[in-house]
């Protein structure tokens, strides 16, 4: 019973319909109308809109060493994947030909080329654009009532051959401060399948780095080591069956620090499943949807944790695909 649940949440999940208001209480947490953005009604960049010359400068200011540290995943075969039908989804570096062409020429030059397969987008480390989630207000079945950021409806950018509003091609280059709360640090342990993370452990990790909660500041990417990634590619199934997460009231914490990004080394941003069965990754919604602040999944901070290095110049650039809902990235961080 419990894999077909969590079978179902990532279907959900990957569906893009994050939270259906059927369930009692909904009124509760989801907000009546979260639109237009303090950006405009027209806006499509979010929280990029608070990276600035300023904030370039002042990650650059970080820079000391000169030392850079990689923040992605390799992108293979063999990388957890969310195959909810066996052997549907797939990752693949195809090669025709090899060499696919030539020799030509009197030096007779040979090249290759290839064709790559799979969900692109939403596998490996990778960054969800604003077009990724929403929300059911209504009737499940009436697609103005599925909202976006920005309060767009699926009726009027949605498509199946991608989005005419809110796609990657969005996803303006990055360049801006970096802050790693290790809350596996904190604890001293990789978190449980599920485990909420709480505000006092925000808290209290930064303390422990020797950072205040003020520390984190407008523009800023934040990031939270859970420890879950230790399982890429050696544990994939534990990987994909769970994530350990912020909690509500965190995800509302991160919000009124008024980042730019959330980044973490699993799949989620919150706990999933939900200690409160009602909820679907809340965080997805409060920060993409209502807010849009972007995410990036399935990151590597085990670098940066040897190093203990927490603050940073960060730099990541998303492939420019129009319409898509997120993006393959190699972020990277400079000290």
């Amino acid at each position: 019973m419990r894999n077909a649940t969590r079978a179902l949440a990532v279907i959900g999940f990957t569906l893009a319909t994050l939270f259906a208001q059927t369930s009692s209480g909904a009124e509760d947490y989801i907000r009546p109308q979260w639109w237009p953005s303090p950006w405009g009604k027209d806006d499509q960049l979010g929280a990029l809109n608070r990276l600035a010359p300023a904030k370039v400068l002042e990650a650059t200011a970080l820079i000391k060493a000169g030392q850079i540290y990689d923040l992605g995943h390799v992108f293979e075969e063999d990388m957890p994947l969310f195959d909810l039908t066996p052997g549907h989804r797939k990752f693949t570096v195809s090669v025709p030909g090899a060499p696919s062409w030539g020799p030509l020429g009197a030096n007779r030059l040979a090249w290759n080329e290839d064709y790559i397969s799979g969900h692109l987008t939403q596998d490996g480390t990778q960054m969800d654009s604003l077009a990724h989630m929403a929300t059911v207000r209504g009737d499940n079945g009436n697609l103005n009532e599925l909202r976006y950021y920005n309060g767009h409806s699926h009726a009027e950018i949605g498509g199946g051959r991608g989005f005419s509003k809110l796609g990657a091609e969005h996803i303006t280059p990055i360049f801006t401060r970096g802050i790693l709360i290790d809350v596996a640090g904190l604890k001293g342990r990789m978190l449980e399948a599920a485990e909420e993370i709480s505000v006092a452990d925000l808290e209290a990790a930064l303390k422990r780095q020797g950072l205040g909660s003020d520390a984190i500041r407008p523009g800023d990417a934040l990031f939270y080591h859970t420890g879950w990634g230790s399982l890429w590619k050696t544990d994939n199934k534990k990987f994909n069956s769970s994530t350990p997460g912020l909690s509500i009231a965190a995800g509302d914490w991160v919000v009124g620090k008024q980042v730019v990004l959330v980044g973490t080394d699993n799949w989620a941003v919150e706990a999933i499943p939900n200690p409160d069965p009602k909820w679907f990754a809340p965080n997805h919604q409060k920060f993409l949807v209502e807010n849009g602040i972007f995410i990036i999944e399935n990151m590597d901070f085990s670098k940066l944790i040897d190093a203990e290095v927490y603050e940073f110049a960060f730099v990541v650039g998303s492939l420019p695909i129009k319409g898509a809902t997120g993006s393959p990235v190699r972020p990277f961080a400079i000290r």
